[in-house]
């Protein structure tokens, strides 16, 4: 970590932070955290949260947040969930969706009046073909770990309808938890290209400029005054850099020291640090 760029962290004016890897990992809180952000919420900074993690709603990520003794508000919370909610209400208004994915991205659907068809847990017991396949505008990806042969079989026969679309919350294929990784978000995109025989059609979280863009409206500050904390050098670290916004690379979380040579120098991270709690002890 260079010592210059400590000096002058607290230069910036809004503060963006992924949340599985950097703040916490499932429900343990990491080293560092709480600290600093209180220290950035002295010195009146605008702190959001961005997050691919697409199973809870933001009020869910208030409440998990809360839990931990950080206090944020809802408008605060940037989820692959919410905004591929408030995406389609947008473009696809009034479309049924078929969801591959955890009820908090059911309920942020719903939330914008969008119908979910399978507002349900689907068990493997049910026939895979006693559902309205042809009814179905749309199928939304997301981590699931409920994940069933059934809602796979569906979801494959729904896409054989080249109408449909194909939309993911994010790409991540693994997850970090503190015993390791599981498969994210982005493994059920790629399970369903294959089954499908077809490409997904859009993907809304990072490292797309969506999240991003919509943060930076939301705390009305430009590019260059933001700085984005992650831990996954191809989603947080690649789109901050992508849409102008320096980045902060932390150790620890899905992504190593090694992986940096596989993304271009010129969206190599502005600072490297092994935890928030480094940055906390440099201020």
């Amino acid at each position: 970590m260079s010592s210059d760029f400590s000096d002058k962290l607290l230069q910036f004016e809004a503060f963006f932070f992924d949340g599985d890897g950097v703040l916490y990992k499932e429900n343990t809180i990491l080293p560092g955290a709480k600290e600093l952000l209180t220290i950035l919420e002295e010195k009146k900074k605008k702190i959001f949260v961005l997050t691919n993690n697409s199973t809870k709603t933001r009020e869910e990520y208030v409440e998990k947040l809360r839990n931990f003794g950080i206090n944020v508000n809802i408008n605060q919370i940037l989820t692959s969930a919410y905004l591929t909610a408030k995406y389609v209400s947008e473009t696809f208004p009034r479309s049924k969706i078929y969801v591959i994915g955890e009820q908090g991205l059911k309920q942020e659907l719903e939330r914008f009046n969008l119908e979910v068809l399978n507002n349900w847990e689907e068990k493997d017991s049910e026939d895979p073909f006693d559902f309205e396949l042809r009814s179905v505008d749309i199928v939304i990806t997301g981590m699931d770990r409920k994940l069933t042969y059934v809602k796979l079989a569906r979801a494959m026969n729904i896409l054989k309808n080249k109408q449909v679309r194909f939309i993911g919350t994010n790409a991540d294929v693994t997850f970090p938890t503190p015993f390791g990784f599981i498969p994210g978000g982005g493994a059920m995109i790629d399970i369903l290209e294959k089954l499908s025989n077809r490409k997904i059609d859009t993907i809304i979280g990072k490292p797309k400029p969506l999240m991003f863009n919509e943060a930076l409206k939301s705390a009305s500050v430009k590019n260059n005054e933001t700085i984005m904390f992650g831990d996954r050098l191809e989603t947080d670290i690649v789109g901050a850099k992508n849409v102008g916004i320096n980045a902060c690379f932390v150790l620890g979380g899905a992504s190593s020291l090694s992986d940096l040579e596989k993304i271009a120098k010129t969206f190599y991270p502005d600072i490297i640090t092994n935890s928030l709690s480094d940055l906390v002890h440099s201020l």
